[in-house]
């Protein structure tokens, strides 16, 4: 019996490649150096030969954008690339099926939002390993279908398990350059989610996890910080951090960079 194009496809894509298909399910858009850290592989020019292989195939697409690492190219799942990871259990078919057709229909805003997700996860991980500590991190795919998390689902959660001590958990957003009306939107949404112990009740043991919104300039970063601030004393033990796009990019995402919102005195 002939094979069709897929079947062949899929039986001659390599362990690796299949793994790069399941980072961009993840994390939706990714350049060569993001990849090539999410693999653990010591030389690009083999991480590039995957890449390559793979656009070759059909399994991804490839473009070029000088706001990602100066102009290298940035990949996302093309068609042929879902067909072979639909089936994983890994894998949410429908979450799959829904996106991959729409990926060269996003907004510069929302690559740019995967973009910085992407480098906070790779400052995390050198963060984990430098404090030797265990990471925990969920994308807003990995978190899919999860009945008891806010919606719409956070950007990431994330986890830091240490040797010793607690374990210290994080919801992160990264907004965009929007409307303050509607960055003081999804900062309600928290408040209320706080308000209505989702968390408690699925986690009772847990502490509520730390907030971190990533703005996207001081002016907005300021702007926020005066509207929790007035807000809240009402909960108090909800910790929300505040940073930006730009200290991000320049530092990672360390606690020095990160400005804790107090109540009034």
């Amino acid at each position: 019996m002939k094979k069709t194009k897929s079947e062949t496809t899929k039986n001659i894509l390599t362990k690796k490649e299949l793994e790069i298909l399941i980072l961009l399910y993840r994390f939706r858009f990714l350049n060569r150096v993001q990849t090539q850290v999410l693999l653990g592989h010591k030389h690009h020019n083999q991480v590039q030969l995957w890449l390559n292989s793979l656009v070759s195939k059909g399994c991804i697409a490839r473009e070029y954008d000088r706001r990602f690492a100066g102009g290298s190219a940035v990949y996302s799942l093309a068609l042929r690339g879902r067909k072979q990871i639909v089936d994983r259990p890994d894998v949410e078919a429908k979450l799959l099926n829904n996106r991959v057709w729409r990926e060269k229909e996003r907004t510069e805003e929302f690559r740019d939002r995967c973009h910085a997700v992407n480098n906070i996860y790779l400052s995390l991980i050198e963060f984990a390993e430098k404090y030797s500590s265990k990471l925990h991190f969920y994308t807003k795919t990995d978190l899919y279908g999860m009945t008891f998390m806010i919606r719409p689902n956070p950007d990431a959660y994330f986890a830091l398990e240490p040797t010793e001590g607690d374990t210290k958990r994080y919801f992160l957003e990264v907004f965009d350059d929007a409307p303050s009306a509607k960055l003081r939107k999804r900062v309600q949404r928290y408040l209320e989610y706080y308000d209505d112990e989702y968390w408690n009740e699925k986690y009772p043991d847990k502490p509520f996890p730390e907030v971190i919104f990533v703005c996207p300039n001081k002016r907005m970063k300021g702007h926020l910080y005066m509207y929790i601030k007035n807000k809240i004393d009402e909960y108090p033990d909800l910790n929300i951090y505040l940073t930006t796009k730009e200290a991000v990019t320049k530092s990672g995402l360390v606690r020095e960079i990160l400005e804790k919102v107090l109540p009034e005195e």
